[in-house]
């Protein structure tokens, strides 16, 4: 039977690893805000995070699953944020809040930010984004549109609308963030919600 790991300082072996991979996933982040996801390299997050190869491999098999972690974090919080936003807000008002909620992320972070605007360029964060689409376009049909009237054609409709907002925000946001579409925050926003209203109006 293997020793089992005695504390260090009073800290686990576990609480220790857990931190040199908040190391790790924070490291990722700094070096994708100053140099670009074409920046994260193994060497490159462990010297960013001072730590060996060895704690990196503990951790994270390959630099992809590293960015799929840090990926992963960033669309599970921002849906986490969009719920506590829509507490108690009115139903008209939803879309609107989801909207700014997810523009206000990535304004906050511009790691995070960088990261989403890059990602069609790395494979797996790419798929990552499409799958991350899906389910914010399911979160949008269930939680933030109007419930459409029982017919089929209404609920099919508002999924299509839902795929459409939720495609067309993300096309529109990493074109804003990159600089390619002029506007502030509320232009953004007001136009992202008025297409999604024309479409269900339509």
């Amino acid at each position: 039977m293997a020793a089992t790991p005695r504390p260090y300082g009073g800290i686990s072996a576990a609480e220790r690893q857990s931190t040199r991979r908040a190391r790790l996933l924070e490291a990722c982040r700094d070096l994708v805000g100053r140099e670009g996801v074409a920046g994260v390299t193994v060497e490159a997050v462990c010297g960013e995070a001072s730590l060996g190869k060895r704690y990196f491999y503990e951790s994270f098999a390959t630099r992809d699953e590293l960015l799929l972690a840090v990926a992963d974090a960033f669309f599970v919080g921002l849906r986490s944020r969009m719920e506590e936003a829509l507490a108690g807000v009115d139903p008209a008002e939803r879309p609107v809040v989801v909207v700014r909620t997810l523009v206000g992320a990535l304004r906050e972070d511009q790691r995070e930010a960088r990261l989403y605007v890059e990602s069609p360029a790395v494979p797996v964060l790419a798929a990552r984004r499409e799958q991350a689409v899906a389910d914010y376009a399911a979160f949008v049909a269930e939680v933030v549109l109007p419930d459409p009237p029982p017919e089929q054609h209404a609920i099919v409709r508002r999924r299509l609308a839902s795929r459409l907002l939720v495609a067309g925000t993300t096309d529109l946001v990493t074109s804003w963030l990159a600089g390619d579409v002029e506007g502030d925050v509320d232009d953004v926003v007001d136009a992202i919600v008025a297409v999604g209203r024309g479409v269900l109006s339509a």
